[in-house]
């Protein structure tokens, strides 16, 4: 790639992250620009994603990731802060959206990426390890199969416009920690799609939120064990 167009690539997502008030090092975003130039080279021929455009996936792959970075660095925090590590995994992370870009920018955590697709998990695999992502683990399998290896062990579960609901919850639901929650990522929720949650679990937050050059609903939809909700 030309210099000039990286550099054109890079002032793009930096002023999308400060657009989402996050506080990201010079070399954080190189590495986030690296790892989407690495993911087009792949796209051109295992069709990883419909977008080829690298300005129209900094916005749609990069900044709709990060997006989500803030609620849960809030819900890292909240009183009583753990000492135990965070992990996250990403049920059906295609390309690693939104993993990827949250394991580059919170090397603390422990992310699983979860993808049957081999095509993608491939991917997956060559970029953790070109990027030396130490803290990223690829399952390459079902979300079945893998589940019954990280049983009760996960403080949370993301998905990008995975699933409905009810499959969500019923796919993450084994690995999760007793008190972990579900985070959603979607355009918006449908009846339908709202209809599948079963009665044991609850809606806890329904964020709408924008992604800097992208004039588009965004939401994401945190949702707990019924028990688990305080009153």
């Amino acid at each position: 790639m030309e210099k000039d167009s990286q550099e054109a690539l890079l002032r793009q997502l930096s002023d999308g992250v400060r657009g989402l008030h996050l506080s990201l090092s010079a070399e954080t975003i190189q590495r986030l620009l690296d790892y989407l130039i690495e993911f087009q080279r792949w796209n051109k021929t295992h069709n990883l994603s419909s977008i080829h455009d690298l300005n129209q996936s900094v916005t749609l792959h990069l900044l709709d990731s990060l997006a989500v970075l803030p609620y849960l660095d809030k819900y890292i925090d909240r009183p009583p802060k753990s000492e135990e590590v965070f992990t996250l995994a990403d049920l059906g992370s295609g390309g690693g959206l939104p993993g990827i870009p949250l394991a580059i920018c919170r090397p603390a955590w422990k992310i699983h990426l979860m993808e049957a697709v081999q095509k993608k998990a491939v991917f997956l695999q060559h970029i953790v390890t070109k990027l030396n992502l130490d803290n990223v683990k690829v399952h390459g399998t079902r979300i079945e199969d893998a589940a019954p290896g990280l049983a009760s062990s996960v403080s949370c579960c993301i998905s990008r416009a995975f699933s409905e609901f009810g499959k969500f919850i019923a796919l993450s639901e084994p690995m999760l920690k007793k008190d972990g929650l579900l985070w959603a990522m979607k355009a918006r929720a449908l009846d339908d799609d709202l209809k599948t949650i079963p009665n044991t679990w609850k809606i806890q937050n329904d964020y709408l939120f924008s992604v800097p050059g992208l004039d588009a609903e965004r939401r994401l939809y945190a949702l707990a064990r019924v028990r688990e909700l305080k009153a």
